[in-house]
């Protein structure tokens, strides 16, 4: 079902994993259509934008451009193909996120195995290790083929449908990712920066930034003084609390700083995953558990950059908090 704000059209695209769906958008214009992050790269997608462009008279042709918040696969999937049918029409990211969709999605690319190493590290058992590789693959079908990018920098406008947005780096929940501000209407279009029912996943990975956490907290504490009448976000409804949000946002990470630090002081000295079980639970599937190390990774290096927890590096990383 398409919902409609003024220009903007919203496109929910069915997803195969826990999210259950990410919210895409259309932006009208009379000189061409701009599409907002795309879906995987899977035929129940492809049929739902078939479906949107044929109700709303469009096709592939009409499309001027793709913007993308940022590379996680739900976001960045279809983009590739869809500028093939487009004819080649420019897709911008931000240049630190296509290199991290290389990263993470070139078949070349080492990082499931840096993964799989990280996680052993820090106490992951061995045969959940094992699955990591062959887990990360399986994403690589849903994002080919790669787009031919062009560069977005923060500060610079862009024109999506008719009206002119400021571009903004929000990292923390992807290091180059982009919202984007219509100062006249004081819309923002948030991706996965600010969600109205969940928080975004904060995850520490190899080879990227290392304290996403600090990163996403100076973000919040950036767009906080933002004039902004309503968020449209990728997970959950379009809403207009957006000052509140951000403050539940800050409180839940505060609640979860305290809780793993009270945790480790409770045990003495404890491995990441230890800490993971103890927060979200043994009971998970691979999926979730590469979220939810990575997010115990963050929280944790982020009160051990705040001196509040150091770190034994003997082998397997285990965390402790530093006699006062």
């Amino acid at each position: 079902m398409l919902n409609r704000w003024e220009d903007i059209v919203e496109v929910p695209l069915p997803l195969p994993f826990a999210l259950k769906e990410i919210k895409a958008y259309l932006f009208m214009g009379e000189n061409g259509v701009t599409i907002v992050d795309t879906g995987l790269n899977i035929e129940q997608d492809f049929t739902v934008w078939e479906s949107a462009m044929k109700e709303l008279g469009l096709t592939w042709g009409d499309l001027d451009k793709i913007v993308l918040t940022h590379y996680h696969p739900d976001h960045y999937g279809l983009a590739g193909r869809m500028q093939q049918l487009a004819g080649g029409i420019p897709v911008y990211i931000s240049q630190v996120d296509f290199q991290q969709a290389q990263l993470f999605w070139d078949r070349d690319s080492k990082m499931a195995q840096d993964l799989a190493s990280a996680f052993r590290r820090h106490g992951l058992d061995e045969s959940v290790v094992k699955q990591i590789p062959e887990h990360l693959a399986s994403f690589i079908p849903w994002i080919e083929p790669h787009p031919n990018p062009t560069f977005l920098r923060a500060g610079s406008k862009i024109q999506l449908g008719d009206r002119t947005y400021k571009v903004i780096h929000t990292p923390g929940h992807a290091d180059g990712h982009l919202s984007f501000y219509d100062s006249e209407r004081e819309w923002l279009i948030g991706g996965d920066f600010l969600l109205p029912r969940i928080t975004p996943n904060i995850s520490m990975w190899p080879n990227c930034d290392k304290n996403p956490l600090q990163s996403y907290l100076k973000t919040l504490e950036k767009m906080k003084s933002l004039p902004v009448k309503r968020v449209f976000s990728s997970h959950g409804p379009i809403f207009e609390n957006y000052q509140e949000r951000i403050e539940q946002i800050r409180s839940h990470h505060e609640g979860r700083l305290k809780r793993m630090q009270d945790f480790v002081e409770m045990e003495g000295r404890v491995s990441a995953t230890e800490v993971c079980d103890h927060v979200f639970g043994k009971d998970l599937s691979i999926h979730n558990i590469r979220f939810a190390l990575s997010e115990t990774l963050a929280h944790l290096e982020y009160l051990r950059n705040n001196q509040q927890l150091e770190v034994e590096r003997a082998g397997k990383r285990y965390f402790y908090v530093p006699f006062r």
